[in-house]
């Protein structure tokens, strides 16, 4: 048999299973009494991997839906201890929280970089997919979807998240563990618009140790940081993050430029694009090479190769003016997009 094939019925039955467990005999453990709908288990077909997913009672398709991954620590946390911190909260405020099993945190001592490293991308996999499967059958809002890690799930939160600035929209990490040498594979992909947040308690000797260690790190790479080190964090209690989260939605809109290239086949033709939050009335696109333009998604042909810093000013939706601006390397972003990074915001 195909592994794919297996794989698809490993997922089939798995989640037949699991929700047999619910209907027929009740399974407890995903019945949460502080919010009127049951936690349900499901398997992404992909990989075979389990997740939880809280969905509101709400709920509805014909709205898209904000989505928040969870990821959980070492024993003796899980998926279900995290996600029953945020049940209560996705109720009231109105999103959808998702909790998968994952690999990079199993052991209270984490393993050599290198092997880290490869459990991170293993568990990368396994929150991408999660995120395919929950969107293939749910509304969910495109630029509403964030990332959170609790003590050692800060490892997937943070390798994930920042190596994919263009699904989440925030990234926030509670008490985290953090070792600079698990993340040597993200530097390239760092947005320096993306929101992140470290909440830890300064007092706590060890935890508090770790995360100023984050703290640093971020900072020394320009990442757009907010730190929160103010009072106890407790693992039940995940409305700091919930607040942030709400915080970025007001103030700070989600802006990507997206380069391609255009049809035709010429490898210094390029295509432009951007996504934001809101539409935008207003473009003026700077090319790198002196030339400009003012159409929303623009198509520019570069005279010859090298790195160019693409900038795009628009319109914001408070009335004042936002900038974002990208290194763009040509012609190898016509080979396969790899080479488009964030430059930081100016001064």
């Amino acid at each position: 048999m195909p592994v794919t094939t297996a794989r698809v019925l490993s997922g089939y039955f798995g989640t037949i299973l699991l929700l047999c467990c619910v209907l027929v005999t009740g399974c407890s453990q995903y019945i949460d009494p502080n919010v009127p709908e049951p936690i349900r288990p499901y398997v992404e077909p992909e990989f075979g991997h389990a997740y939880l997913l809280y969905r509101p009672s709400a709920y509805n398709k014909d709205h898209a839906w904000p989505l928040v991954m969870v990821c959980h620590s070492s024993f003796p946390d899980s998926p279900n201890k995290r996600i029953r911190a945020w049940t209560r909260l996705a109720e009231q405020h109105g999103f959808l929280v998702a909790a998968p099993t994952l690999s990079g945190n199993r052991a209270s001592w984490p393993p050599k970089a290198p092997k880290q490293i490869l459990l991170q991308r293993d568990d990368e996999k396994r929150i991408l997919a999660v995120i395919r499967n929950i969107r293939a059958a749910h509304n969910v809002s495109d630029d509403r979807i964030f990332i959170h890690g609790w003590s050692g799930g800060a490892y997937a939160a943070l390798h994930t998240g920042l190596r994919h600035p263009e699904i989440f929209r925030a990234i926030t990490m509670s008490q985290p563990k953090f070792d600079e040498t698990y993340l040597t594979d993200v530097d390239e992909a760092i947005d320096h618009y993306q929101p992140v947040l470290v909440h830890y308690d300064v007092a706590d000797a060890i935890t508090g140790k770790h995360a100023r260690r984050c703290v640093d790190w971020l900072r020394s790479r320009l990442a757009n940081l907010s730190e929160d080190s103010h009072g106890a964090v407790s693992a039940a209690d995940a409305g700091r993050p919930v607040e942030f989260f709400e915080e970025i939605l007001r103030r700070v809109p989600w802006i990507r430029i997206r380069a391609f290239p255009a049809p035709g086949g010429d490898p210094m033709k390029i295509q432009f694009k951007l996504h934001c939050s809101y539409q935008p009335s207003t473009y003026h696109w700077k090319f790198g090479d002196g030339d400009e333009s003012t159409t929303p998604e623009p198509v520019h042909v570069y005279a010859s190769q090298g790195t160019y810093h693409v900038a795009v000013t628009i319109d914001g939706p408070d009335g004042t003016q936002q900038q974002r601006s990208v290194r763009l390397k040509i012609p190898e972003v016509a080979l396969g997009g790899a080479n488009l990074a964030a430059d930081p915001p100016t001064q």
